[in-house]
Parts: C-alpha cells; structure tokens; sequence
C-alpha cells in the first residue's frame, strides 16, 4: 500500500528531539520510513571551582541524541490508520556501548479527526511542550535542561535507579500511554499516563516491591501557535518517585512531586525569534527517616534569543534555577544553592540536511547548587550525575549534524 502523508500534528509526533534541521529526504520502503539524525561534535570540558570533587579540563567526542528510526502507517479505511515508530540511538562516539532498539521515542497507536493515542515509551507533554525554545533542541552540553526539569533529560521508566532520574521533569517515559488532541484554530493538546510497572525484589525501577508503593506518571499540556506566536502551558505529577528520600539516603515513603511551566515565543520579521520559560518545581515526602514530611520548592526561568539569516544560525540563551526552599523535618531554606546557565551555538548550513556548528556553555552553581549538563553529564555516579556541590561545568566545541 502506498504510504500516505501524515498530517502535520503526527508529522510533529514523528519528529525527531534535538533535530535542527528539516528531514528532506527520508528514505521510504513500501509503507515503512528509515529516518535518521547524526549529530556528533568534538568539546572540552570541565567542571572546577568546587571545594570538593573536580573535574579538570579534558577532551571528548559525544554522540548528542543521534538515533536511526523506522516509522510507517496503515489506512484502515473510514478516516482511521494505524501507526508505528521504533527509534534507537546512535552512538557515533562509542559502538560498542550502542543504543538498543526502541531506545527512544517507539510506539504503536491509531490516529484519525479524533486525534491520536499509542502505547510505548515516548517524551512527556511537559518535555515536549517547551523544546522549540532552546536553540539547541535540548541535546548536547548546552541544552536548557542544564538549568530547567531539575537534574537533566533522562529515559527511564515512574522513579528510577537515582536521584537524578527520580526528579527529573524532562522525561523519555517508558511503559506511557499518550493521547493527543487535534489541532482546532491552534490550540492543540496532550495527556499522558506513565505506569508503575513492576518493581519485585529491586529498586531499579523505582521502588521495591514490598513498599507497596505503586510509582506513577501523570502529564499534560495545550499549546496556541497562531502565525509568529507560540504559547504552552504544562504540567506532571510524580507519585511516590522517591527523589528527596534518595536525596537524603532516607527510607522509602509516599509523596508526590509536581511541576508547573509556561512559556511563550514570538517571531518578529520572520527571522528573529525571542522566547521565555517559568517553570515551577515542588517535591514532597510524606517520611524523610522518621523526621516527618519534607518540601522542597525550586522555581527556574529561562530566556533565548535566535537568529537566522540565510545559512547562518545564532542561538543564545540565558536561565537561573531559583534558591532551594525547604520546609519539614527539621529543615530550612538552603543558601547558595542557586545556578545560572549562559550558553551560545552558530550554525552553517551547507545544505537542507547538513549543517556545521560551534557551541559553548558555562553553568555557575552557588556553593550549595549542582546543576550540571542537561546532556552528556561530565561524569555518572549513582546519586549525583555530576557529585560535586559549587563545580561550574564548562564546554565548548564544534560538530556536525546530518539528517536522512
């Protein structure tokens, strides 16, 4: 059967994260599309000024989100189609540590008038709502998740094997049910259901088995996009996700932690655009190690300005994670625990699907803040991606990005 043009919603469901260039040319067999993006650049990095652990200053080539993917569909008559999209990453930088298959955004659904719903593991509504900002498109070092969803990107299912997975807000969830409205005069929306899944005998996944505790997800968003504007709105509950109680190597307990995040860009003569992001973070255990519940509440906000003119491609953006506000269990309000992010990227496009570019980035903590890359973390350890309080990660280099 002859493969049929999907609408422009799916069209944006099917498009790769991080991708800075239109896919032009993807490949077509039958009813079934092979896609791709290669984005992999040579940086240096570091994270140094902290008075504990640091990271001197060292060289490294990094696959930044780069992934093969097969996607397809099928007319099942009277307006409804089936659809699929299995898609892996592509480490271009380290083949024997490659992605496995359906390591990212794969799914199966049905799409029609109605909208689309799927089953599988795909990007939040929260993650989702907000990455046309960054220039980067969330990948690489300068990704705005330096500052933004609390401790970077991740791909994990409801909880996680450590801290930095069980707070993120900017998720890849497994085991997620989807359901996205369609587009009307151009407001458009989404919800999400991430499931608990199993967790016998193991916390790997989130929580044992024998906590009775059940960990979920629960997501949404509406966007408007009306010619130059684009405005969203967003928000996720994680239940039982037990981020503060590995934070304070406490005992398992309930709890729920939420975010909130708005945000709103504007294109002006058609090539320079400027946008912000507010986004809201609140943590809740019900039991920090029998000392009672215990809050922490972090509030970010993140500007971006880009530029196009021709093949020329200017980012820059700027964000702060607000100071830490504890409350319960015998805690207060942490000091120097605030972070700022300023990062820059150029990019020249050689053509449609080539593009060549430089980047650079520095986040400065506080002595009590460890914001680190939203991407390719210097370093991973089994608490902190990036462990030492009061370190500046700092990156800069050049790449090249190619999308089939």
């Amino acid at each position: 059967m002859k493969l049929k043009r999907i609408t422009l919603a799916t069209l944006a469901a099917f498009a790769a994260p991080g991708a800075v260039l239109a896919q032009s040319n993807v490949q077509s067999v039958g009813n079934i599309q092979i896609y791709g993006t290669l984005n992999v650049d040579i940086e240096s990095v570091k994270a140094t000024g902290s008075s504990g652990l640091n990271f001197p200053s060292r060289s490294r080539v990094t696959s930044n989100s780069s992934n093969l993917g097969f996607r397809g569909t099928e007319d099942l008559g009277q307006g409804l189609r089936a659809f699929f999209q299995i898609e892996s990453a592509v480490n271009l930088d380290n083949g024997t540590q490659s992605g496995f298959l359906a390591s990212r955004n794969s799914a199966g659904g049905l799409l029609g008038n109605w909208g689309q719903a799927f089953l599988g593991q795909w990007d939040s509504p929260y993650k989702n709502s907000t990455l046309r900002l960054d220039p980067t498109g969330d990948t690489g070092i300068a990704g705005y998740t330096g500052i933004l969803g609390g401790t970077g990107s991740i791909t994990a299912g409801q909880g996680g094997a450590t801290f930095a997975e069980r707070a993120s807000f900017s998720r890849r969830v497994a085991n997620v049910v989807q359901y996205w409205t369609p587009n009307w005069r151009g407001v458009s929306g989404r919800v999400a259901y991430g499931t608990g899944d199993t967790n016998v005998g193991s916390t790997a996944n989130g929580v044992s088995e024998a906590s009775n505790l059940r960990p979920a997800l629960y997501s949404g968003s509406v966007m408007y996009e009306a010619g130059p504007l684009y405005v969203a709105a967003a928000y996720e509950r994680h239940k039982d996700f037990q981020a503060l109680n590995t934070l304070f190597n406490a005992a398992a307990s309930s709890g729920k932690d939420d975010a909130w995040k708005g945000a709103v860009q504007y294109t002006f003569l058609t090539n320079f655009t400027v946008g912000g992001i507010l986004e809201r973070l609140k943590y809740k255990a019900d039991d920090i190690g029998g000392l009672g519940a215990l809050e922490r509440k972090v509030t970010n906000w993140y500007l971006v300005g880009k530029y196009q003119a021709g093949p020329h491609a200017i980012g820059l953006s700027y964000g702060q994670k607000g100071e830490e506000k504890l409350s319960g269990a015998g805690l207060s309000d942490l000091s120097d625990s605030k972070a700022k992010q300023i990062s820059a990227r150029y990019g020249y496009s050689l053509s449609k699907r080539t593009q060549l570019y430089a980047v650079a980035t520095r986040i400065s903590n506080e002595a009590n803040a460890f914001q680190t890359f939203g991407n390719n973390p210097i370093t991973s350890t089994t608490l902190f991606r990036d462990p030492a309080r009061g370190a500046d990660p700092t990156g800069f280099g050049g790449g090249i990005i190619h999308t089939f």
